[in-house]
C-alpha cells in the first residue's frame, strides 16, 4: 500500500496542483464538515472524486475501497444503536427510522470528507505538502518533524520488507508456530536495524550539509479558476438557501 501510494502520487497529473491543492483541500474540508446540507456533501464527493479519478485513473478504485470498508461497520452500528420507532427487527436487533436517517447523513458526510482528503493524499507527496505548510509560516521545528517522521516511516518499512523477505526465503513462515517465532524475532531485529539505519540517515544528512533546515522545493500553482469555482459552489450549496 505504501509503495503503491507513493507511485500513484509521483505519476498523478491533477488539474489543480502545487500548494494551491493543499489550500483548496483544507478549505473544502472545513466547508464539507461544517455544513449540514446534503446537497453540499453530494457535490463535494462528486467534484473531488472526479478530480482524483482524472489525476490517477483506475488506481482510484483500488485505493478507495480500503477506507470505505472500515467506514461501513460504523455506519451500520449507528443505524442499530440509535433509538426510535423500529422499522426492522431481527431477533433482538432493531433498526429505527431515526437510526437510518442518522446513519445516512453521517455516512454521506464521512464519504464526502474522505473524498476531499483522497484528492490530497493521492495527488500530493509529503514534500509538496510540507512546502505548502511552509508558505503558511508553519514553525520550522514542526516542518522538520514532519519530514523526519516521513523519512523514518520509509526506513522502517524498507527494513520490515527486507527482513520479512529474508525470513520467507529461509522457510520462517511455513507453519503457525514458525510464523509466530519468526514474527517475534523480526520485531527484535527490526528495532536494532531501525536504530542503525536512523544513525546512517543522520550521518548522510550531516555529510550533505544539513544544519537544522531542510531545503524547500518551489512548486508552481495550477488550477486557480477551478479552485475558485469549487469553493464558490460549496459555499452556495452548503450555506445558501438550497436544501
Amino acid at each position: 500500500m505504501h509503495q503503491t501510494l507513493e507511485r500513484v502520487q509521483a505519476e498523478a497529473a491533477p488539474i489543480i496542483s502545487g500548494p494551491l491543492a493543499v489550500y483548496l483541500t483544507g478549505i473544502s474540508l472545513i466547508l464539507t464538515i461544517t455544513t449540514s446540507h446534503i446537497t453540499a456533501h453530494i457535490l463535494a464527493a462528486v467534484i473531488f472524486a472526479s478530480l482524483t479519478a482524472h489525476a490517477i485513473g483506475r488506481e482510484y478504485i483500488s485505493l478507495i475501497q480500503y477506507p470505505i470498508w472500515f467506514l461501513a461497520p460504523s455506519i451500520i452500528l449507528i443505524a442499530i444503536i440509535t433509538p426510535g420507532e423500529a422499522i426492522i427487527t431481527v431477533w433482538s436487533i432493531s433498526i429505527s427510522t431515526a437510526g437510518v436517517q442518522l446513519a445516512f447523513e453521517t455516512g454521506l458526510r464521512s464519504i464526502a470528507s474522505l473524498t476531499v482528503l483522497f484528492f490530497l493524499a493521492f495527488t500530493t507527496t509529503i514534500p509538496q505538502l510540507v512546502t505548502a505548510l511552509n508558505r503558511l509560516w508553519m514553525p520550522d521545528p514542526i516542518i522538520e518533524l514532519l519530514l523526519l517522521s516521513y523519512r523514518a516511516v520509509q526506513v522502517l518499512m524498507d527494513e520490515t520488507l527486507r527482513l520479512s523477505t529474508a525470513a520467507t526465503l529461509r522457510g520462517g513462515q511455513t507453519s503457525r508456530y514458525a510464523l509466530f517465532r519468526t514474527t517475534k524475532r523480526l520485531a527484535a531485529s527490526l528495532l536494532i536495524r531501525s536504530v542503525d539505519r536512523a544513525e546512517q540517515v543522520e550521518m548522510a544528512m550531516q555529510a550533505r550539509g544539513y544544519h537544522g533546515e531542510f531545503p524547500m522545493h518551489t512548486e508552481s500553482n495550477n488550477g486557480y479558476m477551478y479552485s475558485i469555482i469549487i469553493i464558490a459552489l460549496l459555499v452556495i450549496t452548503g450555506f445558501g438557501d438550497l436544501p
